[in-house]
């Protein structure tokens, strides 16, 4: 009997329990949300419109990944899938990399920040004096003043042992666009330099270097520089997710030549600001902001505040919430990368992609939904309407400031209307200037367009510059700086298209040079994204202290165009194709131009190691090879332009039928 009971009691208790477990809240899964957004951003980057193809997100936070997820085709053809082993190109988000490697022989006591890279580095040289002023910081900060990016043999579809030697002896004819110091556009030359410099006081390759000192430390498995020989799990670019791209390798190895995978890189930032591989205080430098010297003369705080690597090392409005944000894009001629690092809570967001997209607008709104899941900001915040300012009488001195601007949105022409209070802006269209917006004074310095958008002028280092601002945390950036108008000089540039005529031939990037002249500045002239200032004959010289990737031109003894490390052929002396011509590569001439004059069918072979690349006549890309992977051209391209091209001595026998 008292069994019985016994029984009916565990019973009674077992039916009690499991009601209990009924009845229970169900456990919401940690980061719900912010793992939701995560998965929605990578579906709608593989389905939607676009080239991305694989895509591979990660989360970390307090130190531990809780979201790992890979999205679409790394390899389209044999349908496989993305997963947290495939790599994909970082581009320069490497460069963290190298500011890390940078501290590491600082900790050993072979360099300080503020050493002169010439006292470290003897072989450093410019033509310009003033790079004996350049300091380790300055390469790693953007502000060494150095041209930009050496282009030439920076991408291609096999490693290069050469790249960092032909750049060396491009700098040593290069001259700064600013003093050490002073600006700082963004700049991939510096940490070229900087991985001589690790490579000259560790006495070991840069590669090496990161694998002992970092990867391997920190247990990065899935990281390496460049893709590895018979890469098993990498993510293939393609052309419309359909048309497979030649394997990438950046040669440019310090400012964008790492592979790796979201997980390795939260696992870097998780572990690297331990003090196990740096000292506590180095690991203070290493996230804190590393400002030029206009910032001391700038009445705002900076747009983007560069760290060593970073690209910023604060953020708003998570900044004035007191919450630090660090980050750093990055984005190849295949890759679109994007990682977000948070050291009070050990957070990151990492976005890999195999495709061209907006890193930051992309992956922020992953960062949103952490930080207000986790209650680090609320989840809404209050928004006040800016309130309406009325127009005030325009500065006495702002006259000053009228002229011509160039940056990032072209050439301009600023103006004043006084009777209207009102800043004009007129943009050049390639023939003549033509007005685009208008802004009214409202005090301050202040000028607001219709849109909402401020500017203010400051004159920076004595260089006059428009500075766009940021509401409403009145953080600004240079959006232009303004060009000196002098009267023309006797020079022998024309207006014309020009080609490169010493490209390695599996170089992936084919630039096109357009020359062109305004009639306004006399003594300037537009190369690509840039205007200088002619200074002589054949000579000119660079203009504008903020904007990145300038490489003044120049001509030649033989009428070349030289635009940085490459040489390039005005189209109009491009000779035709003669009937019956084979096309000679001596090993000397990396390529070889002509134009095809006759009316047929253009045939040709291409030998093993060859290339052609085929221009329009409106240079644009019709064919090449390198691409398309075809061993035989047949094509009617009457009035375009065929380039051959080789490494080693060859022969080409093109035909017109």
């Amino acid at each position: 009997m008292k069994r019985i009971i016994r029984l009916c009691i565990v019973g009674l208790l077992l039916v009690v329990l499991a009601s209990c477990s009924l009845f229970r809240p169900v456990q919401k899964e940690p980061l719900a949300q912010t793992k939701d957004v995560a998965q929605q951003i990578g579906e709608a980057l593989v389905s939607e419109d676009g080239d991305v193809s694989a895509v591979s997100i990660a989360i970390m936070h307090e130190g531990a990944i809780v979201y790992s997820q890979g999205f679409g085709l790394r390899d389209v053809e044999n349908n496989l899938p993305v997963d947290s082993h495939t790599r994909f190109n970082i581009g320069s988000i490497s460069k963290i990399f190298t500011g890390a490697s940078i501290l590491l022989l600082e900790d050993e006591g072979l360099l300080k920040l503020d050493d002169k890279v010439v006292d470290l580095l003897p072989n450093f040289t410019m033509a310009d004096e003033r790079h004996k002023d350049i300091t380790v910081r300055m390469l790693l900060n953007h502000t060494s003043g150095m041209p930009g990016t050496n282009m030439r043999n920076a991408f291609s579809d096999e490693p290069s042992s050469v790249y960092l030697q032909q750049s060396m002896q491009e700098f040593a004819n290069s001259n700064l666009k600013h003093d050490a110091g002073a600006f700082s556009p963004y700049c991939n030359d510096g940490f070229t330099i900087a991985q001589v410099l690790v490579e000259h006081l560790s006495g070991i390759p840069f590669p090496q270097f990161l694998q002992e000192r970092i990867f391997n430390p920190l247990g990065m498995n899935d990281s390496s520089v460049g893709f590895q020989p018979q890469e098993e799990n990498m993510a293939y670019g393609y052309i419309e997710r359909a048309i497979q791209l030649p394997v990438e390798y950046a040669n440019i190895t310090a400012s964008g030549g790492l592979t790796s995978t979201a997980l390795d890189l939260c696992r870097f930032v998780a572990i690297a600001m331990e003090p196990t591989l740096l000292r506590e205080e180095t690991i203070t430098e290493y996230l804190g902001a590393q400002p030029p010297t206009y910032l001391l003369q700038s009445g705002y705080p900076p747009l983007l505040s560069y760290g060593l690597g970073w690209d910023f090392v604060s953020w708003e409005p998570y900044q004035s919430q007191g919450i630090q944000v660090l980050g750093k894009t990055g984005g190849t001629l295949e890759y679109s990368t994007m990682i977000f690092f948070l050291p009070q809570s050990q957070s990151a967001v990492v976005l890999l992609s195999a495709g061209h997209l907006d890193p930051i607008g992309t992956t922020l709104p992953i960062v949103d939904a952490l930080l207000k899941e986790t209650g680090q900001i609320p989840e809404k915040t209050k928004t006040e309407k800016a309130k309406a300012l009325k127009t005030q009488p325009l500065p006495p001195d702002i006259e000053t400031y009228s002229g011509y601007y160039y940056g990032g949105k072209g050439l301009l022409r600023l103006s004043f209307a006084p009777h209207t209070s009102s800043l004009r802006f007129e943009t050049y269209d390639g023939s003549t200037f033509v007005e685009t917006d208008t802004s009214r004074y409202i005090g301050d310095g202040i000028f607001e367009n219709q849109s909402g958008t401020w500017n203010t002028f400051e004159t920076l280092n004595t260089v006059p510059c428009l500075m766009e601002i940021r509401r409403p945390y009145n953080v600004a950036g240079i959006a232009m700086t303004k060009l000196s108008t002098q009267p023309s000089i006797e020079h022998s540039f024309t207006p014309s298209s020009y080609v490169p005529v010493n490209l390695p031939a599996n170089d992936l990037y084919f630039p096109v040079f357009t020359v062109s002249f305004i009639e306004e500045l006399p003594s300037h002239l537009i190369v690509d994204n840039a205007i200088y200032a002619i200074t002589g004959q054949t000579e000119t010289s660079m203009v504008l202290p903020a904007l990145r990737d300038q490489a003044a031109p120049r001509l030649d003894e033989n009428d070349h165009l030289i635009t940085g490390s490459y040489i390039c052929m005005n189209t109009s002396d491009i000779r035709a194709l003669e009937k019956g011509e084979a096309i000679t590569i001596d090993g000397d001439e990396k390529a070889v131009l002509r134009e095809i004059t006759e009316q047929g069918t253009f045939t040709c072979t291409v030998p093993e190691g060859g290339r052609i690349v085929v221009l329009g006549p409106d240079l644009s890309d019709l064919e090449d090879t390198l691409y398309s992977g075809s061993d035989q051209l047949e094509m009617d391209i009457f009035g375009s332009y065929v380039v051959f091209m080789a490494d080693r001595p060859m022969v080409f026998q093109p035909s017109i039928t």
